[in-house]
């Protein structure tokens, strides 16, 4: 809806038609009184997509539906292309544990430059020592301009904020204060460091 600026009437108008050809089902979420629409192999075909089909994990769901929120704001913020964590896995040939990419960020943020961003979403507070891991991973590496840590809560900020003290291309943000609700709503969609 948020994506394609439409009502809550027309997305699930779109999403039964979807259904009713074969290219999405709806799946409950277990535990929840809720569920999510997922692609068939059909839509996968359809779509020419180069993927397995997903499969709905309880305890990873929510990272994933905050991750796709994320998306979407950054990319109406800043103009840039969003590239998921799947398609960043099949482009370097890493399926299932298999091979070694080193740290795969949650997504990547395409600017209209050509510059790209990696995001990282945390939903729950890293250990301190792996997440020195993580950014030792990103200095590195030379394919990303900078790293955008967005942060639910102030207390896992503060933690990003301290862990990348003198790492200039890290930025930190607030999940729902400089991501979701920007204030002023322009800008690249990113808190300072």
């Amino acid at each position: 809806m948020r994506m394609f600026g439409m009502s809550r009437i027309v997305a699930y108008r779109r999403l039964k038609a979807l259904a009713r050809l074969g290219f999405v089902r709806r799946v409950e979420v277990p535990g929840a009184n809720w569920g999510v629409y997922m692609v068939t192999e059909r839509g996968l075909a359809e779509a020419d997509a180069a993927f397995a089909r997903a499969r709905i994990r309880p305890a990873t769901l929510m990272h994933h539906l905050t991750v796709a929120e994320v998306a979407i704001a950054l990319t109406a913020a800043t103009g840039g292309v969003w590239v998921t964590e799947r398609e960043l896995r099949r482009e370097a040939g890493q399926r299932f544990g298999v091979g070694y990419l080193g740290h795969v960020p949650d997504g990547v943020l395409v600017l209209g430059d050509g510059r790209k961003v990696a995001v990282e979403l945390e939903n729950t507070s890293k250990a301190p020592r792996r997440l020195q891991k993580i950014l030792r991973d990103y200095l590195r590496r030379t394919d990303y301009a900078e790293v955008w840590f967005v942060c639910r809560t102030t207390r896992q900020a503060d933690k990003v904020r301290q862990a990348a003290r003198g790492m200039d291309f890290v930025r930190v943000m607030r999940l729902e204060e400089d991501v979701l609700r920007p204030a002023g709503g322009g800008g690249d969609g990113a808190g300072a460091a």
